[in-house]
């Protein structure tokens, strides 16, 4: 594993800097970047948006500028970046602005938990060593010592390393799964995640859940037109036990359980299982993915009988908390000793979108 000093760690390098600090963006991820900044003792001096998101309105004090019109009050600065795009526009944008200021992507915790700075790294040294250790192949262990690399100093450099999810599953799960078997696949969204897995790989069914109703009505009208292989559509959240959990409706991201979400308009869904939907779908199961925000850990503690009985390929997401990347391989190899790992990305910015593929090794 790559070692780190605190010279890498973007906090502290830009409380040492003395150079003007703006913000590129508003929104949530604006909000925990001005947060961790008041926590480290970095004046930020100012926050613009692109082209149609300036107008004339604020945020957290401060009134929303362009880029030009920040340049002629500041001249030169370092640009922290506050959100997230897989648009090569909007990509393009976050470039021209990089070549006329330092720029950087700080990392956040999307859904609580410690923040990834150099006290963290150290603090975890040995767990992130443990988890490294567990990948298969070399390009999982580049790829982890990328995200941990960006992690710390928000450089832009370390998203080089990315792939199409399509192409990880032909390679990674498609050689150890059956013809014909069930993918319970956990946080569907609209249905771009059961396209890709019944387009890569040779599924009977797909059970596809989601809990967000407007995603949950676009699921059901793709489900109605697919062709490749039979989909299921099922309108409740993912966890450790069946029952009801109050959820959030955003869309995307910005929905969630009440573990992982901060919003305030809440509503009453249904909780299900892996465990309660592999034995109401009666097929034998060959792939699970999570991607449910944040409740990964519960979700993977709710298909313990699944796992056990079928040793399915698993697709998990490991970047909503910042300890996912060394908990959940550690968790699952306790589940089954057998699994092998493997770590890849698409491509987007930051450095979302991480999957960790757990596949039977003796398949």
């Amino acid at each position: 594993m790559r070692e780190y000093t605190k010279e890498d760690c973007l906090w502290l390098r830009l409380r040492e800097s003395g150079k003007p600090v703006v913000l590129y963006g508003t929104g949530n991820g604006a909000d925990k970047i001005l947060d961790v900044c008041e926590r480290y003792g970095i004046k930020v001096d100012g926050v613009f948006a692109s082209g149609g998101f300036v107008r004339d309105r604020y945020f957290r004090g401060f009134h929303v500028e362009s880029l030009e019109d920040i340049e002629k009050r500041l001249g030169d600065f370092t640009v922290l970046l506050c959100f997230g795009t897989t648009l090569p526009e909007v990509a393009a944008q976050i470039e021209a602005a990089a070549a006329r200021h330092e720029l950087y992507i700080p990392d956040v915790p999307l859904y609580g938990g410690e923040l990834f700075d150099f006290e963290y790294y150290e603090k975890n040294r040995e767990k992130l060593r443990a988890a490294r250790e567990l990948l298969c192949d070399e390009a999982s262990r580049e790829l982890f010592d990328d995200i941990i690399g960006f992690r710390l100093s928000g450089r832009r450099e370390y998203l080089s390393n990315a792939e199409n999810p399509e192409e990880s599953y032909k390679r990674i799960i498609a050689p150890h799964i059956e013809k014909g078997g069930l993918c319970i696949d956990c946080g569907a969204f609209t249905g771009d995640s059961a396209a890709a897995l019944s387009r890569a790989l040779p599924l009977g069914r797909v059970a596809a859940i989601e809990a967000d109703s407007r995603s949950f009505k676009k699921l059901s009208a793709f489900a109605e037109n697919n062709a490749l292989c039979e989909i299921v559509p099922v309108n409740a959240a993912v966890g450790e036990v069946c029952g009801e959990t109050e959820f959030t409706f955003g869309g995307s991201r910005a929905s969630g359980t009440l573990s992982t979400a901060k919003r305030t308009k809440t509503v009453t869904v249904p909780l299900v299982t892996v465990d309660s939907i592999a034995k109401e779908q009666n097929l034998p199961v060959s792939v699970i993915k999570y991607d449910v925000e944040g409740d990964e850990a519960a979700a993977l503690c709710g298909s313990r009988d699944t796992i056990s009985a079928y040793h399915p390929a698993l697709a998990v997401s490991v970047y909503h908390r910042s300890a996912d990347i060394f908990d959940l391989p550690v968790m699952i190899k306790n589940m089954y000793p057998g699994y092998g790992f493997y770590l890849r990305r698409t491509p987007c910015i930051p450095a979302w979108d991480i999957t960790l593929f757990a596949v039977d090794s003796a398949k």
